[in-house]
């Protein structure tokens, strides 16, 4: 306390300590911070910092005087708005209303902020408004052209199904040597049968770089649209081998395979699964749900016949039983999948009623009158079917 009293401390450590505490969330009082900092010396950063308060607030009024008061002691402020807007964690989760008005109202208050209209055009593109998003970027590109604002405007094209014009930006682009625009010209040519052109332009990147994000992906979906199967299956695995899978990338996979002539490989991929999970149940849960959205249930009840239907283990199969009962029920032989849930039931009812809450209630759809009356006990847990 005494160094403290010694040697006070300056706007720039306020403004430090705010910064930290707004990012990590640290049980501080930020405006506190922030407006002894002001107090000392007015910065930008200080503002800055406000702007996200007030943001976080929704009160775009405030963020906006905040953003005001910033440009008054850096005249270049706004080149650094989309480090204020797009790092929000608004941005981040898809609510950013508050955000989209305040650069709308940056932009009437500071036309020719090239930067602005780049934040306008990527938080419209964030929400799916891709002809306003094209027209931000394009009056950015007007104020400062450059390749980045060409390669926003290149994929606003693609996304509004501009694919000529998309290509056409896309050579100039590539024309800078500046950005890689292969794999959304490889995309676009895909999107009007070129599948040949759209391989050569999509393998130039994934061999120059195979970490490239997407690459291989990308040829993978552009082989498989082709009706070149036996490659498809061939950089599947590749694809397996070199990507540090998710189970969000594997369900990537698995989608691109759920074509006829590829259910062997999706079969294969599905039992890769079971390495993500830390239990069967969990595995079995997965494999009934997502066979079922794709409508390849006939997957999975070979799977789980094979590996688990003649485990004796009674825990496992008064959830199996549930799982069979679903996926024989979506897979058009519901007699079968009456009996799997009659068994079920007399293992262990109470466990049956747990796999109705976890499981997504959209899997027990049917008309068929029989498993409807075997669920009504249960119909007070589900309001999805108690609603339809």
């Amino acid at each position: 306390m005494t160094a403290l009293r010694r040697f006070p401390p300056s706007a720039e450590l306020y403004e430090e300590i705010a910064f930290m505490a707004y990012t990590f969330h640290f049980n501080l009082n930020v405006r506190e911070l922030v407006t002894k900092a002001i107090a000392i010396e007015p910065s930008s950063n200080a503002y800055f910092i406000l702007t996200n308060l007030y943001l976080d607030k929704h009160n775009v009024d405030k963020a906006f005087d905040c953003i005001m008061e910033a440009t008054r002691y850096d005249n270049n402020v706004l080149d650094n708005i989309d480090l204020l807007v797009l790092s929000n964690s608004h941005f981040k989760s898809g609510r950013f209303d508050s955000e989209l008005e305040l650069v709308t109202r940056l932009n009437k208050e500071f036309p020719l902020s090239k930067q602005t209209w780049m934040v306008t055009g990527a938080l419209n593109a964030a929400d799916d408004n891709h002809a306003t998003s094209l027209e931000a970027f394009e009056f950015a590109y007007a104020i400062e052209p450059d390749p980045s604002c060409l390669y926003a405007i290149a994929k606003e094209h693609y996304m509004l199904g501009n694919y000529d014009k998309c290509i056409e930006l896309c050579w100039q682009v590539h024309d800078t040597n500046t950005i890689n625009p292969r794999i959304l010209l490889g995309i676009a040519f895909r999107q009007l049968g070129y599948y040949d052109e759209a391989l050569f332009q999509i393998n130039q990147t994934n061999e120059q770089d195979p970490e490239y994000p997407n690459s291989l992906s990308e040829i993978i979906e552009t082989l498989r649209l082709s009706g070149r199967l036996d490659e498809t299956a061939q950089f599947v695995k590749k694809f397996y081998n070199t990507q540090k899978l998710t189970l969000e990338k594997l369900e990537w996979v698995l989608d691109t395979l759920c074509t006829d002539g590829l259910e062997d490989a999706f079969r294969q991929f599905c039992i890769l699964a079971e390495s993500m999970f830390e239990n069967s149940l969990d595995y079995c849960a997965w494999l009934t749900e997502f066979t079922y959205v794709v409508h390849w249930q006939h997957i999975a009840i070979d799977i789980l016949n094979e590996r688990y239907a003649d485990l004796p283990d009674p825990e496992i199969y008064k959830h199996l039983g549930y799982y069979f009962a679903l996926l024989y029920i979506a897979d058009g032989k519901p007699a079968i999948g009456i009996q799997h849930l009659q068994n079920a039931l007399i293992i262990n009812e109470e466990g049956v009623r747990q796999d109705f809450l976890d499981l997504d209630t959209d899997l027990l759809y049917t008309q068929n009158p029989e498993v409807l009356m075997m669920v009504s006990p249960y119909i007070d847990h589900l309001p999805d079917i108690h609603n339809n």
